[in-house]
């Protein structure tokens, strides 16, 4: 698994590094929060609608890209 950190040396602590590498970081989360958000809601929807009517929820085959 690839880290944020992954391609910095031990020594490389400068304000800009340590900026680049927070932003890095919050671009990260932003997108893994707006995921969430949008794409996490439209499986949960499928899934309760799947469920009320008793059928299975495949999740690679029932969500819409």
């Amino acid at each position: 698994m690839r880290t944020i950190q992954s391609n910095q040396s031990p020594n490389d602590y400068s304000l800009w590094a340590r900026t680049r590498r927070n932003v890095t970081l919050l671009r990260r989360m932003a997108f893994m929060i707006y995921g969430y958000l949008t794409l996490g809601r439209r499986v949960r929807r499928i899934y309760q609608e799947k469920e009320a009517r008793g059928e299975i929820f495949y999740v690679d085959q029932d969500i819409p890209r």
